[in-house]
């Protein structure tokens, strides 16, 4: 098995993680008044996969992600309003937050054992040092497509509602997805020249 196989083998462990904690997520409402949102989440996914590749700490990972994860993929995830007892919301969003970045942080890995092995079209693409052109060489289709499906599957088997598989799988394919390709395309820039 190949380095870069069994780091898709830990990630497929990690996406359980992160489905588990958002299906726990979504039995709750949004409760915007648990938190007090200072500044803008950054701008772009390149300029917070720039960042989080620079923070060496879980903590310092999931600090950069929270505002995404309260200003968007909550909206996404959860319904509107407050729950009774909004306190119970606050575990659910660390352990929310805790998954994702654990899962995020192997793109960082993910980037190196591509550099590794550097196949020509990535080599190509390196060299015009165009992010683009980088992310493009690094997407597999038929891969997010295979993780597409593993995140349907889990949410199926543990979301309490028939809506959440789908709002899972937009979280994916328009927020983790793109953001771990970003870490990805950041790593392999800017790990020193070829």
């Amino acid at each position: 098995m190949t380095a870069l196989a069994h780091l898709r083998q830990v990630i497929a462990a990690l996406d359980e993680s992160v489905v588990t904690a958002l299906c726990a997520r979504a039995r709750f409402r949004q409760n915007d008044s648990l938190y007090t949102l200072n500044g803008n989440p950054l701008a772009s996914l390149p300029e917070l996969a720039r960042a989080f590749n620079q923070s060496a700490t879980q903590a310092g990972r999931i600090h950069l992600l929270r505002p995404l994860y309260l200003r968007l993929l909550l909206p996404e995830l959860c319904e509107p309003g407050a729950d009774p007892d909004p306190a119970v919301c606050i575990s659910a969003d660390s352990a929310c937050l805790d998954a994702i970045a654990r899962r995020l942080a192997q793109s960082v890995h993910i980037a190196t054992r591509k550099r590794e092995a550097l196949p020509p079209a990535l080599q190509r693409a390196l060299s015009t040092g165009d992010p683009q052109q980088v992310e493009i060489a690094i997407t597999h289709e038929a891969v997010e497509g295979e993780v597409l499906t593993r995140v349907q599957t889990l949410a199926v088997a543990q979301a309490h509602s028939p809506d959440i598989p789908p709002r899972l799988v937009a979280i994916y394919r328009n927020w983790l997805i793109p953001l771990s390709r970003n870490i990805q395309v950041h790593g392999l820039l800017h790990r020193g020249a070829l």
